[in-house]
């Protein structure tokens, strides 16, 4: 390696030992969440409504439709 060509940035492997303490964690283009205990009584009552073996899709649904709409008010802002 010269001065004029940087170091290849290191690969990190997140493994469980070094993320273990947070609940949530982004790694390139997956989401993890461990053990997060929710307790708003809103999402607790409209999750408990549904079907437990269809409670992760419709989890999933609601953070999509919660972020697009959090990205579509943060436009409307910056305008």
């Amino acid at each position: 390696m010269t001065e004029d060509t940087p170091a290849a940035a290191p690969i990190v492997d997140p493994s469980p030992a070094l993320t273990a303490d947070r609940p949530v964690e982004v790694v390139g283009t997956t989401m993890r969440i461990h053990e997060l205990c929710i307790e708003r009584p809103s999402i607790v009552a409209y999750l408990g409504k549904i079907a437990p073996e269809k409670q992760e899709i419709a989890l999933l649904h609601a953070l999509e439709v919660g972020i697009t709409e959090l990205i579509a008010r943060r436009e409307r802002f910056q305008r």
